[in-house]
């Protein structure tokens, strides 16, 4: 294993800020990122279920693309701030919520989203989250904190077995819960 080496998240990620909507433009359109995919998953699923109206502009500004980190830009709770989620492939046309923050990595293939999917929910994450956030009426998470954000992270080839791994485990334990909920579903037919 290498040695973890200390990186300022300012210089590994671009941030900015999602888009702003309205009522109207929901429900319809292109594929959007909501707060719930973010908050809810440690990957940006696959198939987006929600829409969004948005113009071709607006895609391309608030565009989401392999290695993007989505992190949830305010809460009720320090607990619930900066919950991520990392996209592990392009989505044409779709566009990110405006209550979340988008992290694009200066170099796509540094850091490893696989890896970066399980070490943004990390315990030692949430406290370093914890620790350069304050409570107000509501805790946020915008530019001026993500500028003091340090973390350590292992070389790019560990960062890769690390991630792969989690990943595999991560695939087989959704694989055993479809398989645990059609069984159930079939117990109760039964």
């Amino acid at each position: 294993m290498s040695e973890f080496k200390r990186h300022r998240l300012a210089n590994l990620y671009e941030i900015s800020s999602g888009i702003s909507t309205t009522k109207d433009q929901a429900g319809h359109g292109a594929p959007f990122v909501a707060f719930k995919d973010i908050y809810n998953n440690y990957f940006i699923p696959d198939c987006l279920t929600e829409l969004m109206d948005t113009t071709p502009e607006q895609q391309e500004k608030f565009s989401v693309r392999e290695g993007d980190v989505f992190l949830t830009r305010t809460s009720e709770t320090l607990d619930e701030l900066a919950m991520s989620s990392v996209a592990l492939q392009d989505h044409p046309n779709a566009t990110f919520s405006g209550f979340a923050k988008r992290l694009r990595p200066r170099d796509p293939s540094n850091p490893y989203p696989r890896f970066m999917g399980f070490f943004l929910r990390s315990e030692y994450f949430r406290r370093i989250i914890n620790s350069v956030t304050t409570m107000t009426t509501r805790a946020s998470f915008n530019e001026a904190i993500f500028s003091h954000v340090e973390v350590d992270l292992p070389d790019l080839d560990s960062q890769v077995q690390i991630g792969d791994l989690l990943y595999s485990i991560e695939q087989q334990i959704e694989l055993n819960n479809q398989v645990n909920d059609n069984l159930s579903e079939l117990a109760t037919v039964a």
